[in-house]
């Protein structure tokens, strides 16, 4: 739920690393690179974070973020755009296989060539819904700095890899037209957006905050009650936020928990890539859509990232909001059910 208040001690860090977050945005912006505002912030603030500074966000910065982009995410929605919606049971059926596959193959890997134990391992490779599992992963014997370092690590490597390889192949990336909306229009699109935010998050909906927004814009958008789009000088700051936010996952990481994960984090992070690849590919070829936009559905990242990883690349919001939303409610329904299987029916009643 959201909170207004912020903690006076933890705002020196914030600020610290929010402007760490703006000059690495800033830096990439003036290189060319693709989506430089969130690529930027990512990796300034992991450097931060691995440096042992205490980077931190406040959490209504973050509600508001997201916020703003779902907002901006549903005004490109369309009419056109859910007409293609009959080929996602497709897409997501190969969505679900690499689910599978990723979790097997990447669990083998940190098993057999790692040497982690199972439950680590387990719940290392699960693609996602990463508060669930860091959850169940506490009330078992797994090793949280590996898990957490490892779940850290793929959404790194998921942004800062993605963006560049698929920026420039899935053409520009959406960015806010030039002429700004009247300020009425916009200040309504941005309260309906906030209710949503709020509705979703109390209703408990997997990425709530993002997908209320989202689907509040949306509404507004398709019904042609608005025409408002966002600008530039609310989408550079929440993109600025959202890259810091992947960014601080590494805090607290020590040099000893880098020496001790970090080649079985980029191996499990190389194998589950290959899987969710795999299975990209044939479903691209399968429903005849992009392969970049399945690429960036299938990716094994974070629901609330990831979605607004494709908005970012140009793709179309409502295919990539539907595949992760689908993505993490299947595996908060099969995670512990798997985990009651592997770790608990073997074991003797007390």
């Amino acid at each position: 739920m959201l909170r207004l208040k912020i903690d006076r001690p933890s705002l020196i860090p914030s600020l610290a690393t929010l402007v760490t977050a703006g000059a690495g945005g800033l830096a990439f912006a003036v290189l060319g690179l693709p989506a430089p505002w969130m690529c930027g912030a990512l990796v300034a603030v992991t450097v931060l974070s691995l440096c042992g500074a205490p980077a931190r966000l406040p959490e209504p910065l973050r509600f508001a973020c997201f916020t703003v982009l779902g907002c901006s995410m549903g005004t490109a929605l369309t009419p056109e755009m859910m007409q293609k919606a009959v080929t996602w049971p497709v897409s997501m059926s190969f969505l679900a296989l690499s689910i599978v596959g990723v979790m097997a193959f990447v669990t083998l890997f940190l098993r057999k060539v790692a040497g982690w134990n199972l439950a680590t391992a387990y719940y290392a490779s699960v693609p996602g819904a990463l508060s669930a599992v860091i959850a169940m992963a506490q009330a078992s014997d797994a090793d949280m700095r590996r898990v957490a370092f490892a779940q850290a690590m793929r959404l790194f490597l998921l942004v800062a890899l993605l963006t560049q390889i698929l920026g420039g192949a899935s053409g520009p990336a959406p960015v806010a037209a030039p002429v700004l909306s009247p300020l009425p229009d916009l200040a309504v699109l941005l309260l309906a957006s906030f209710a949503g935010s709020l509705l979703a998050q109390k209703a408990r909906i997997p990425g709530g905050v993002l997908v209320g927004a989202l689907m509040a814009s949306g509404l507004l958008h398709a019904f042609g009650l608005s025409h408002a789009v966002v600008p530039d000088i609310l989408m550079v700051p929440a993109f600025v936020v959202l890259g810091a936010g992947v960014g601080i996952r590494f805090r607290g990481t020590t040099l000893a928990t880098l020496r001790d994960c970090l080649t079985a984090s980029l191996g499990a992070f190389i194998v589950a890539m290959a899987v969710s690849l795999a299975c990209a590919f044939a479903a691209a070829w399968v429903t005849g859509e992009d392969v970049g936009k399945m690429v960036t559905a299938f990716a094994p990242g974070a629901l609330e990232t990831m979605t607004v990883l494709g908005y970012a690349l140009g793709y179309d919001p409502a295919f990539m909001s539907a595949h992760h939303i689908f993505r993490f409610a299947g595996l908060s329904v099969a995670l512990p059910v798997i985990a009651h299987l592997l770790f608990q029916a073997g074991r003797p009643a007390d």
